[in-house]
């Protein structure tokens, strides 16, 4: 009698039980694989700890952040002592996966994904050559590294598997999968299209003022680590199905790279849904060959969203459209020439060609919406207000300063506040597009003005004021209010403020552009009927935004009510 073979008795003797996953065959494809998680926190942790469970050989681990404490909410692999203890993400991951698999091999990277070498650090492209990744998990979160890291795998042939989550929502996508067209071989000599790139997929990106990160309209631990555990399952599919073995070399040689068919492993298709599962009729053994794929596969992006009313629609899948032609990264050549498309390289990412950042529109610098005339620095700001408080203290004349907060009601609850603000979330300001809710503003203001006067501002209890503006219409904002008072004081300035200087900017547009507007459709300053002051053209004495918001502010250790 044979004796059983070892693997079967090892730690992995449940998950070898499966099997989709493709017996001793599949096992010992992961274990001789080598996977990169790029980005420590609420998707890296779950996946790694996932994968290093199932036995992926070499996990490489790639993060610049230290852990701190407002992480561990979410960030499963590391701890209260390495928050206390300000420690890498990389080292306090490694050890905790360590301890669940100390039998694989573990590669450190403390750094951030660049796109060259600089400051002592060496660039992804060359991390991903020297050690020969065959997979890379994108846990990232900012669009230019996400650009860049499709680029690196698209260029050396590694299939990509990219998650995102922000609040109670989230993704998943596996992209560039195949890494290369799959040539006929199975039944019927059929190919496989190659896969599309995340610039397929995304082939603009996204406005950098609406980019907007966990630490500010926050994230559900649950949901990103729904995400990141469903990152880690594709990757045990692709591995131990042998999807991650077409591969372009560096250097074209004369050698061809070996296809599925080639190495007796059984084709796959790249769109298997989460939700349904693997199909179970697909067995991966040596010396079993299937059918190949259609080439009309499509290719699918899950998403997830953990407060939908019913239950069923949770998970859903969208179709994407296929690799585009034109492509920088992975189209074709004779499509590029004729278009005039200079094709993403190595060389070209290497040399800092290719400016990431930049072309995010420098999402990773201060975001500008607004002229510099139009803003204002924390600092100034700050003075500003305490002038207007000890004017208020002595009753010298009427408030000339008048602030905007832009937070949702959430945020403002939980965070710092200006005293005598006046809430008016952007979720309403773009609802409406600014401008009904700007008509009901102004009148709301004005009227406050004229019928509390300095009894607002008095108000001892309540530091934050809310204005309510409901699902207004046309019938509700029309007709004009009529002034009593002649001597009508003249608008205060107008000050926009959010969590970092963002928001703000957009309302602050969104609101100079409304009394543009509005000037030009009525350019009376007085109602012809009453001579009286018409109280929808205030003349606002200056109009803008706070530089760098509520965070801005709190840096210079003004806490709790400003």
């Amino acid at each position: 009698m044979d004796p059983t073979p070892p693997l079967s008795r090892s730690r992995y003797q449940r998950q070898l039980l499966v099997p989709s996953l493709g017996g001793l065959s599949g096992q010992t494809n992961l274990l001789s694989s080598r996977v990169l998680i790029i980005g420590l926190g609420g998707l890296g942790c779950p996946a790694a700890l996932y994968l290093s469970g199932a036995g992926v050989g070499t996990l490489g681990l790639m993060d610049g952040d230290t852990v701190e404490l407002s992480n561990l909410h979410r960030q499963i692999g590391h701890c209260e002592a390495s928050a206390l203890n300000h420690r890498s993400k990389v080292s306090s991951l490694l050890d905790r996966c360590r301890e669940s698999n100390s039998e694989i091999t573990y590669i450190p990277h403390e750094m951030h994904a660049t796109a060259s070498s600089g400051s002592g650090s060496d660039s992804l492209m060359k991390v991903l050559r020297e050690y020969r990744y065959d997979v890379v998990l994108d846990c990232t979160d900012n669009p230019a590294t996400r650009y860049l890291i499709s680029d690196c795998c698209t260029v050396l042939g590694l299939v990509l598997v990219s998650g995102a989550a922000q609040r109670g929502e989230g993704q998943l996508v596996v992209l560039n999968d195949p890494p290369l067209k799959m040539e006929g071989g199975g039944v019927g000599g059929r190919e496989r299209e190659k896969g599309p790139c995340y610039r397929c997929v995304f082939p603009r990106p996204p406005p950098p003022e609406m980019v907007r990160g966990c630490g500010e309209i926050g994230i559900l631990g649950h949901v990103v680590g729904t995400i990141g555990i469903l990152m880690a399952g594709e990757v045990v599919k692709i591995i131990s199905q042998g999807r991650h073995l077409p591969r372009r070399t560096e250097t074209q040689t004369q050698t061809p790279t070996p296809t599925r068919e080639d190495l007796d492993l059984t084709s796959t298709s790249t769109s298997t849904s989460i939700v349904n599962g693997v199909n179970p009729s697909l067995k991966l053994a040596i010396n079993t060959t299937s059918k190949p794929s259609s080439p009309s596969q499509p290719h699918t992006m899950l998403l997830y969203n953990t407060f939908a009313s019913d239950p069923r629609q949770q998970f859903r899948t969208i179709t994407l459209r296929g690799r585009r032609k034109d492509c920088p990264a992975c189209g074709d050549d004779e499509v590029l020439t004729s278009k005039g498309i200079t094709r993403v390289t190595a060389e070209t990412i290497e040399q800092g060609r290719l400016d990431y950042v930049a072309f995010c529109g420098g999402v990773e610098q201060e975001v500008r919406v607004l002229k510099d005339e139009n803003r204002i620095d924390a600092r100034m700001f700050l003075d500003l207000m305490s002038r207007e408080t000890e004017k208020r203290e002595e009753k010298e004349e009427e408030k000339e300063v008048l602030v905007i907060d832009v937070r949702e009601k959430h945020e403002v609850e939980l965070g710092a506040k200006l005293r005598g603000s006046v809430n008016l979330p952007m979720s309403k300001i773009l609802r409406f597009d600014g401008e009904k809710v700007f008509e009901q503003f102004e009148r709301e203001v004005i009227e406050r003005r004229r019928m509390k006067g300095r009894e607002m501002e008095r108000k001892g209890k309540k530091s934050h004021d809310e204005i309510d503006i409901q699902d207004i219409t046309t019938e509700e904002i029309s007709g004009d209010y009529v002034d009593n008072d002649t001597n009508n004081p003249p608008g205060p300035a107008l000050y926009f403020v959010c969590h970092r200087g963002n928001d703000s900017q957009i309302a602050a547009d969104k609101f100079l552009q409304h009394v543009q507007s509005t000037r030009q459709q009525e350019p009376s300053s007085s109602n012809p009927d009453t001579d009286q002051p018409n109280l929808n053209q205030v003349d606002w004495s200056w109009i803008g935004d706070v530089k760098g918001g509520f965070t801005a502010m709190e840096k210079l250790e003004f806490n709790n009510d400003i």
